[in-house]
């Protein structure tokens, strides 16, 4: 009885591991999705009306709590108006808070140079830069969810059949 309890205790195990891992895959999609999202909410501001970066970053409301803080933070130190530049402050934020993103460095690299669009020194280049932007954060999107699903394709099946094999030798 002992054995057919710890058997069904290392598969349970290795399949909350590997649903866990599965998961987070997805949030790091969603979050992408979101900062996309407001990307393209930005340009569409920006061709709209006069916006001011601080209020605009402070305000905005996101699904993605990593992101709305990362926003709120950028707004506080540029109302604190001590850096040079903006794309400073950009930058700095997201590098303390890159563990939270948990992003590979490539498309980290993106997201931090996405950051000229907001603090360039004509509108019009400012949206040409998001616009940019946003495509090569989209292809990058794509070629990570291609890249999760194979590997989700081989670890899942090895996952779960390395346990059984594991059981197999404990028994």
């Amino acid at each position: 009885m002992g054995k057919v309890i710890g058997m069904i205790c290392v598969l349970g195990g290795i399949a909350s591991f590997l649903y866990s891992w599965v998961l987070e895959q997805k949030k790091r999609h969603g979050r992408l999705e979101e900062l996309i999202m407001f990307l393209q909410k930005s340009i569409f501001a920006m061709e709209e009306e006069k916006v001011r970066i601080i209020e605009y970053f402070e305000g905005y409301k996101s699904r993605d709590a990593v992101l709305e803080d990362t926003l709120k933070e950028i707004a506080k130190r540029l109302r604190r108006n001590v850096y040079p530049d903006g794309q400073v402050v950009w930058e700095e934020v997201f590098w303390e808070k890159k563990a939270d993103w948990n992003y590979e460095e490539e498309t980290f690299g993106m997201i931090l140079a996405a950051g000229n669009g907001f603090f360039g020194r004509k509108r019009s280049e400012n949206l040409c830069f998001l616009r940019k932007s946003i495509k090569q954060l989209e292809m990058q999107r794509d070629k990570s969810k291609e890249k999760d699903a194979q590997e989700r394709k081989v670890w899942i099946p090895v996952g779960m059949l390395g346990g059984i094999m594991l059981m197999i030798i404990l028994i």
